[in-house]
C-alpha cells in the first residue's frame, strides 16, 4: 500500500504541531473516564441492563444504531451495562449479527452532559454518537480481514478516524441549506464549534500507556485521528467512504509514528 502525500510543508506542520499542543495543555482532563477495549474471545459480559435510566439517551443509541448498521453494512448486538466504558467484540448472542457493542450507563450518562470545552456548546448528543461510531468501526473491521493491522494501538486509531468521518458526513450532509432562525454562516460556524470540540473531547480518551495492549493514543494522536475524518471529508471533499478506506490503515500508522510520543 503506497503512502497517500499530502502537500504539506515542514513549517506548516512544525506550526500546528506546537498549536495542538498549546491545546492539550490548556484543555487536557486527566478525569475522563471513556475508553474502549478490544475483545476477540467468545466471553459476553452478564449483568446487562434494559435502560440507561434516560430516555432521550436510550433513543439516541436506538436511532443512531439504525443509522451507523446502515452506513458500515453490519449488524450488532447492542447492550447497556453498569460500568464506564465501551467493548467491541467479535461475538453475538444471535447469529445473524457481526458482533456485540457493550456501553456503560456511567460513561453514556457522563458523556451526554459533557459542554464543549472551547465553546460551551452542548456536544453530549455528539460525543455519543462518536463514540458509537467508534466501536461499530470496529466491528466493520472484524468483517473486513483485508485491513489488515500490525498491532491493536493502530487498530484503534483507525477506529478513530472512521468515526471523524462517519460525524463530519453527519454534521455536514445535515446543515440547512437555509434557515430563517440561523442564517447558513452561522450554521457553519456552530458545526466548526462542535467538531473542535469533540475533537478535543477525543483527545481527553487517549493514555499514555504505550506499552499496553490496551493503549488508544496518547491526546495528541486520538486528537490528529479524530481530525482526519474532518480533513478528509470536509477539506478534501473525499466523500467516498471507499475510496477514503484505501489509504486508512497507513494513515493510521502514519499518525502514530508522527504524534504518539512521550
Amino acid at each position: 500500500m503506497k503512502k497517500r502525500k499530502f502537500p504539506l510543508v515542514g513549517v506548516i506542520n512544525k506550526i500546528k504541531k506546537i498549536t495542538l499542543i498549546i491545546i492539550a495543555l490548556l484543555y487536557f482532563n486527566p478525569n475522563s473516564i471513556a475508553q474502549c477495549t478490544l475483545n476477540n474471545g467468545s466471553a459476553l459480559t452478564s449483568g446487562y441492563i434494559a435502560s440507561t435510566g434516560n430516555t432521550e439517551i436510550d433513543n439516541l443509541i436506538k436511532s443512531e444504531k439504525i443509522k451507523l448498521e446502515q452506513f458500515f453494512n453490519v449488524k450488532v448486538d447492542m447492550k447497556i451495562y453498569s460500568g464506564a466504558n465501551g467493548l467491541a467484540k467479535r461475538t453475538c448472542q444471535s447469529g445473524s449479527c457481526n458482533g456485540t457493542i457493550e456501553l456503560g450507563k456511567e460513561l453514556l450518562t457522563f458523556e451526554y452532559k459533557k459542554k464543549g470545552p472551547s465553546s460551551g456548546l452542548s456536544i453530549g448528543k455528539y460525543m455519543i454518537m462518536s463514540i458509537m461510531a467508534h466501536e461499530f468501526a470496529h466491528i466493520f473491521q472484524y468483517s473486513h480481514p483485508e485491513l489488515r493491522f500490525k498491532n491493536s494501538i493502530i487498530q484503534e486509531v483507525h477506529a478513530d478516524m472512521l468515526a471523524g468521518w462517519y460525524i463530519t458526513r453527519s454534521l455536514v450532509d445535515n446543515i440547512p441549506s437555509s434557515d430563517r432562525y440561523m442564517p447558513l454562516s452561522d450554521s457553519w460556524d456552530q458545526i466548526n464549534k462542535i467538531y473542535t470540540d469533540l475533537t478535543i473531547s477525543f483527545g481527553w480518551m487517549g493514555d499514555r500507556a504505550y506499552w499496553s495492549q490496551q493503549h488508544h493514543g496518547n491526546y495528541l494522536t486520538r486528537v490528529m485521528a479524530f481530525r482526519e475524518g474532518w480533513k478528509d471529508y470536509k477539506e478534501r471533499g473525499i466523500k467516498d467512504f471507499q475510496y477514503f478506506l484505501k489509504w486508512s490503515v497507513q494513515t493510521a500508522e502514519n499518525l502514530i509514528e508522527e504524534w504518539d510520543e512521550d
